[in-house]
């Protein structure tokens, strides 16, 4: 008999049922199905082991193993199955070869309950520029409806950030986090809003939890990974800063990834905290990757960019560092303006 083939899978989240009418009813339906329908096979068979009773849920925690395709498609169709009756929640899980996503499936309740479909409404309003307000007042309503809707929360809390309402986004992240803690996108944008705030030790808590509920093949541990640098780089501590940045600098990014944007800057962040520590070799080859990029992915303030290269080079002994003070100050940086007034009178 031909071995099976067996493919790395990572399972994660909690569906939530909301009502101990609900998990009898699911229960009761999917101890049979579980024997009759896949025979036992498939990754969850131990119902006790999941459905938690104390808190009306289905909580599958994170799941990392190598199972065979039959197993992956019964398993996802046992969770899309509870999902149908579920108030709020969802489930990623990934299917997997040599660090490729050969399976993606976000799982989330898609039925008629009241709750579900005000989510799903807002969540689309919520796609939509412009219509934040209303976004939040769907979502609001959905919370009200169903209170530990993590998603909810989360959701809101971007439009809240989004309208810079920053009280108001901390507390819908926290609520976020408090309902799910493997909800990376509310620790995501909790640290986000702490950052706002200047509170960088804490936004550091928060992104670390964001690399603890997601996954490497995810964009947001990578976002996670850069934003921890900068707000180590905000706080003197370079040697964090020039870690995380090395992490995501050996990431090969596509174009179509939400990172990619951001490289440029992330470049010269790593520069910045190169050039703190001494390390002027390797700011300048920072600085020169940052300044590399196209156009229409470069951040909106090149002079800081050449201000801090030119500095970069003179702290070097290079003479073409004067280049640079000059392409920063006819960009408008008062800094390079003033050094190169200083240079021609002494």
């Amino acid at each position: 008999m031909q071995a099976q083939v067996q493919f790395k899978v990572i399972i994660q989240g909690k569906l939530e049922l909301g009502s101990e009418k609900t998990m009898k009813q699911v229960i009761e339906q999917i101890i049979p199905r579980m024997d009759t329908h896949y025979k036992r096979e498939l990754i969850f068979k131990q119902p006790e082991l999941i459905f938690k009773e104390e808190d009306f849920t289905l909580e599958l925690g994170r799941f990392i193993g190598t199972v065979s395709e039959k197993y992956w498609k019964n398993t996802i169709n046992f969770i899309e199955y509870c999902a149908g009756f579920a108030s709020a929640g969802c489930v990623d899980a990934w299917m997997t070869d040599s660090g490729k996503i050969l399976q993606h499936y976000h799982i989330e309740p898609m039925g008629e309950k009241t709750c579900v479909m005000l989510y799903q409404s807002g969540k689309k309003a919520s796609e939509q520029k412009g219509s934040e307000q209303e976004a939040i007042r769907i979502l609001t309503e959905a919370i009200e409806k169903y209170e530990r809707h993590s998603q909810a929360y989360t959701q809101r809390g971007y439009m809240n950030f989004t309208l810079k309402n920053y009280d108001d986004s901390l507390y819908d992240f926290r609520k976020g986090v408090s309902f799910d803690n493997l909800n990376s996108s509310a620790h995501y944008g909790l640290a986000r809003s702490l950052m706002i705030k200047h509170q960088y030790v804490e936004a550091i808590e928060s992104l670390e939890e964001t690399t603890k509920s997601s996954i490497a093949l995810q964009s947001i541990y990578w976002a996670a990974r850069r934003t921890k640098g900068y707000c180590h780089l905000e706080l003197k501590e370079y040697d964090k800063a020039i870690n995380e940045f090395r992490l995501v600098s050996t990431r090969n990014f596509d174009k179509t990834d939400s990172n990619y944007k951001h490289l440029p800057m992330m470049w010269f962040n790593y520069g910045k905290a190169f050039f703190a520590t001494g390390k002027l070799d390797e700011a300048l080859e920072a600085f020169d990757k940052s300044a590399s990029f196209e156009d229409s992915y470069s951040f909106d303030n090149k002079a800081d960019l050449f201000m801090q290269r030119g500095l970069a080079r003179k702290a070097a002994g290079k003479a073409d560092y004067i280049i640079d003070l000059k392409k920063a100050s006819e960009l408008g940086s008062a800094d390079a303006m003033r050094l190169l007034s200083e240079l021609q009178l002494s």
